[in-house]
């Protein structure tokens, strides 16, 4: 029994071991900003949170604490500058008029009178391998045309999955729509347009076999139903680019930001190349997560550049990635700089006691955990715009030389091994008690 007299006493001091999470400083965060007062109690007051401070946060950006002069915390809230999608409108248009003539070849589009203003034609068509040359005109009384965009639509599905059906223009209200199509310019002696760069190539006759038809045309008010989110840009310098075995480029990069795409710069004049984007995993069972796959290209058709550099993309929750770009036989892009987007987040704060000249937004500690105040009840998602709050720009970031990492409770982790060590010790003195008494009873019975 003496051993049950000392693990019973240590089991007692096992479970009082849990430490109490000490009350947060600013010097347990790595950088801060001053904002500027006088900040008044009651009152609500917006702080955009520049792409700096996302930078150097976790991406939930739990570790941001708003002090003030006295070191006492301010209640806030973050949220993105989200507003909800505006659904889009789509018209089929009625076909009034179609001519030929001298290889251009023109079409009048009426617009149903019940329309709201039009920013996108979308031309339905069966053909494939093409490039046109399309102009838009818009009118009120089919007498005075004001031009509203000249560019090119295209089909390379020979080659590429590359197909461009649509143009796009500045909202507009009218009765009628003029569309004007001729075909490529061609090279003298050649009737067909080749694009080709190391490997690469786009090709497209300017007289199909086939006559180029329009089966609809579609009107829409945007091009798909988009939720208007204000969104801030970063351009990212620091990041590692190399090639791998096989040929393909490899950029990796860290940041905080919470990432909504990313785009890249290169000095490559024609490409067309597929990538991927993963969150990279820094553990022991380390594994890599898919973000999103998509095509980076960028080539001339006539005197207009068409491009696409932007991938769509979810934000890694280890701040970790990693961009591949498979080059194939071509020879590997030249990366410059990568874009980084997000949408913009807005932190606000409301002063509880007392009128105070400035406050402290403290950030960059990974290890603090997440905030909880009843602010967060109160300024939502959906109402944040009919708050009248006072907005806040934060001053130049000043790095905190003392930081001091702070105390804090067990984690989830830790408590789940210290509670199987518990039921551990539990059972031992257990089984130590049941072997005691069968050992008595047989001494009895002996």
């Amino acid at each position: 029994m003496k051993r049950l007299n000392f693990i019973l006493p240590a089991l007692l001091l096992l479970c009082s071991m849990v430490p109490a999470a000490e009350p947060l400083k600013p010097e347990n965060f790595q950088y801060s900003r001053n904002l500027p007062g006088p900040l008044k109690p009651g009152n609500i007051y917006k702080v955009p949170l520049p792409g700096e401070i996302l930078d150097h946060t976790a991406i939930d950006q739990r570790d941001i604490r708003i002090f003030s002069p006295k070191e006492s915390l301010i209640p806030f809230t973050i949220l993105k500058e989200h507003r909800p999608a505006i659904a889009r409108s789509q018209y089929k248009l009625s076909i009034l008029d179609f001519s030929s003539a001298n290889g251009i070849t023109t079409m009048i589009l009426e617009v149903p009178s019940t329309a709201e203003p039009v920013r996108m034609l979308y031309f339905s068509t069966p053909n494939r391998d093409f490039r046109k040359s399309i102009s838009v005109s818009a009118s009120n009384d089919r007498n005075s045309w004001t031009p509203l965009v000249s560019e090119s639509i295209f089909d390379f599905s020979r080659n590429v999955d590359l197909r461009k059906v649509s143009v796009s223009f500045e909202a507009v209200k009218c009765q009628w729509f003029r569309i004007e199509l001729k075909d490529a310019e061609l090279p003298p002696k050649n009737e067909a347009i080749q694009l080709n760069y190391k490997g690469l190539e786009f090709s497209s006759t300017g007289k199909s076999a086939l006559p180029f038809r329009i089966d609809a045309v579609t009107a829409s008010t945007r091009a798909e139903n988009t939720a208007t989110d204000t969104t801030d840009t970063l351009e990212l310098k620091n990041f590692s680019s190399k090639t791998d075995s096989r040929g393909n480029t490899v950029l990796t990069f860290s940041t905080g930001i919470p990432i909504s795409s990313v785009s890249i710069a290169t000095t490559t004049p024609a490409f067309y190349r597929t990538a991927s984007l993963t969150g990279e995993r820094v553990t022991l069972d380390r594994h890599d997560v898919s973000l999103t796959r998509g095509t980076f290209y960028k080539f001339s058709l006539g005197t207009r550049t068409e491009q696409q550099l932007q991938l769509s993309a979810r934000p890694s929750d280890t701040g970790n990635y990693k961009l591949t770009i498979f080059n194939g036989d071509n020879v590997p892009l030249t990366i410059t700089a990568l874009q980084l987007s997000w949408i913009r987040r807005n932190l606000f704060l409301v002063p509880e006691i007392g009128t105070i000249p400035d406050a402290t937004l403290c950030y960059g500690n990974p290890k603090v955990a997440k905030s909880h105040f009843d602010v967060t009840r109160f300024i939502r998602a959906d109402n944040w715009e009919q708050h009248d709050a006072a907005t806040i720009e934060p001053e130049s970031p000043v790095k905190n030389t003392t930081f001091q990492q702070a105390k804090k409770p067990w984690t989830p982790e830790f408590s789940r091994i210290a509670l199987r060590l518990l039921v551990l010790m539990i059972v031992a003195v257990l089984g130590i008690w049941i072997w005691k008494l069968l050992k008595q009873a047989g001494g009895r019975e002996g």
